[in-house]
């Protein structure tokens, strides 16, 4: 077996079955080998706006291959498959995708980053090679790269190229970050043992906590919740990485007690339990969420991340409220902490134990009491609601039942609680940082919804391209056996769009079927807010966006496009039918809906967070 089939054949065990990324010369011959290993290449629009390559390939084979915006699709691949794969050519290849990659080590993301570079003997030789600074150092960009990898490897010989392959792959599952492999042009071909492959790789399990100091663990916890009056749990970003989201899920399940989940955490508990009470960030939290954070006496917090926005300025210590911290390989307590204790043993037992008290125990007729009003104020919302249209006179019965003006002007907050109940279960929803994200966040989601928005590394048009490589992941789930459909929703807006718009030729290449809404407001409205409310730099040039699918070339039935000046109209096309459930076709068409608000509009939510992080700044 040749070294790129060895290495091919591995992501192919692990589920991998879509390649992104675009063709330069060091890595072309390596690409012959994708089909063959049951790989499909998937052509991107640009690695983040890197320059044209000049391709050897056919005019035919130019329109397969015509690769580019692909970081941000590996990003979303990953997040639905586990793990995904970008390739990109040395130099100006992978330089552009750098951004992208940057934002999958901040967001925990794994991606495999497969970059050609030129042969062995024209690195040795230090030859002035095009995509390099024609000084010999061909190293030079993997060194950028091990700044945003939790590994980089070089193959420089087949001799020890499969137990490299394998252990930057497993790296990348246990760090859940990318990992850098550098292939010369004359590896490819080169001959290697193909009886590891007998082997798949696996990534070992924690070592089991130390029985004794387990439960020692559980005991002390279990006192601190009895002990309290009102103790909540917090469910943060990191509590839906691989290592900890089965524990923590279950232990919220069972133990009743009432959880908040963090913006981060959004899509890691279901939303339709009687005890999921909304989404907590400190100021920027509906005032009664925030109110019952405030007055709790006890907040076990699963999986804390502490970013600005996360947090809403960094206020994550509250020294009148007992908190324990469950991380992974920490529990810690206020006066007592257990270093290499894995936090999942930790929780799957504190939740049987919780769910044994049953309803005779001093929580469970705390959660009683509390939960009586669950629904109302947690905004739940059920995947099978509908809420169809009716008119009145000179009026609309909007989702709410409430009679408003046919003519009313879109609104953000109405707009995104009333697309909040048309969402399905497993919905996939990429949101581009902004009035989108902030308005689908701290609005209910169904059971199973994924949400895909960069709340920490917060690359404006990510969503675009992160949107490509979900709809990909979804429609490789549904054949599997017992696969289901799965919607692919972009919520971006006019300026982020504006970034990663040759996308969309990919939707309409692939016939991925993506629907998309674009929030049309004159610009960046989330920078209106922070700094120039009328400044020019926050300005975009308008475009009319339902003409992309034709400048795309998509056949006039495998696209639709809309636009959306006012409640009603909204409220029509929700209801309409034809427009959001998941078809029967194997080609769903795209659909492209701008959203006109006005451009000093903003989600509450976004308000509350930008004036809570200019507070703690002052």
């Amino acid at each position: 077996m040749n070294l790129t089939e060895y290495l091919y054949s591995r992501l192919h065990q692990l589920g991998v079955r879509s390649v992104f990324g675009c063709p330069g010369d060091f890595n072309l011959t390596s690409l012959d080998y994708l089909e063959p290993c049951g790989l499909n290449w998937v052509g991107n629009a640009n690695e983040l706006n890197a320059g044209k390559f000049k391709s050897p390939f056919s005019e035919e084979e130019i329109k397969s291959h015509d690769s580019r915006l692909a970081g941000y699709a590996a990003d979303g691949y990953a997040r639905v498959r586990g793990i995904s794969v970008l390739m990109t050519t040395l130099g100006v290849g992978e330089l552009s995708a750098i951004n992208a990659l940057a934002g999958s080590n901040a967001e925990l993301v794994p991606v495999v980053h497969i970059v050609g570079y030129p042969s062995t003997a024209a690195q040795k030789n230090q030859l002035p090679i095009h995509h390099t600074l024609g000084d010999g150092d061909f190293e030079r960009f993997a060194r950028m790269s091990a700044e945003i990898s939790s590994a980089v490897t070089l193959l420089k010989d087949s001799s020890n190229a499969a137990r490299l392959i394998d252990e930057t792959i497993l790296e990348c599952l246990r760090s859940s970050k990318p990992v850098y492999i550098g292939l010369p042009m004359d590896l490819v071909r080169a001959e290697v043992d193909p009886s590891p492959l007998a082997q798949p790789l696996a990534v070992e399990k924690p070592t089991p906590n130390p029985i004794a100091e387990e439960e020692s663990a559980v005991k002390m916890i279990l006192d601190c919740i009895q002990a309290a009056q009102n103790p909540v749990i917090v469910v943060d970003g990191l509590a839906g990485k691989p290592h900890t989201l089965k524990s923590a899920r279950s232990f919220v399940e069972r133990s009743g007690l009432p959880c908040f989940i963090t913006p981060m955490a959004k899509g890691v508990i279901n939303e339709s339990l009687p005890n999921f009470r909304g989404v907590y960030a400190e100021k920027a939290s509906q005032p009664t969420v925030f109110e019952e954070i405030q007055t709790c006496d006890l907040i076990l917090k699963i999986g804390p991340r502490a970013t600005d926005i996360n947090t809403a300025g960094f206020r994550t210590e509250m020294p009148h409220i007992e908190t324990i911290k469950f991380e992974d390989d920490r529990v810690a307590l206020r006066f007592d902490e257990f270093p290499g204790l894995s936090a999942s043993g930790v929780l799957f037992k504190l939740g049987d134990a919780l769910y044994r008290e049953g309803s005779s125990s001093p929580t469970a007729s705390i959660n009683s009491r509390q939960f009586s009003d669950t629904s109302e104020r947690a905004g739940s919302v059920s995947s099978a609601s509908t809420f169809p249209s009716s008119f009145n006179g000179g009026g609309i019965l909007d989702f709410q039942g409430n009679k408003t003006d046919k003519s009313a002007p879109l609104t953000q907050d109405w707009a995104w609680e009333r697309m909040s109940s048309w969402l399905q279960e497993d919905d996939i929803i990429a949101a581009d940082i902004g009035t989108s994200a902030f308005g689908t966040l701290w609005s209910g989601h169904p059971r199973g919804v994924l949400p895909m928005t960069q709340l920490l590394w917060c690359s404006i048009g990510y969503a675009v391209g992160a949107a490509v490589g979900a709809a990909l992941a979804a429609r490789e789930d549904e054949q599997k056996p017992q696969g289901s459909k799965r919607r692919t929703i972009l919520l971006t807006g006019d300026g982020s769009l504006q970034m990663t718009v040759q996308e969309i030729s990919t939707m309409v290449r692939r016939k991925l079927g993506v629907i998309i809404f674009v929030v049309c407001n004159e610009g960046y409205t989330i920078e209106r807010l922070i700094n120039g409310p009328e400044a020019e730099y926050n300005d975009i040039q308008p475009w009319d966006h339902k003409l992309l699918p034709a400048v795309f070339q998509a056949a006039p039935e495998s696209a639709r496009t809309y636009a959306v000046h006012t409640k009603a109209e909204l409220e029509m096309l929700l209801t309409d039918p034809s427009f959001g459930p998941a078809e029967d076709s194997d080609d769903p068409p795209l659909r492209l809906v701008e959203l006109h608000m006005a451009k000093h509009d903003a989600p509450e939510a976004l308000h509350g967070m930008i004036e809570a992080i200019a507070h703690r700044k002052a």
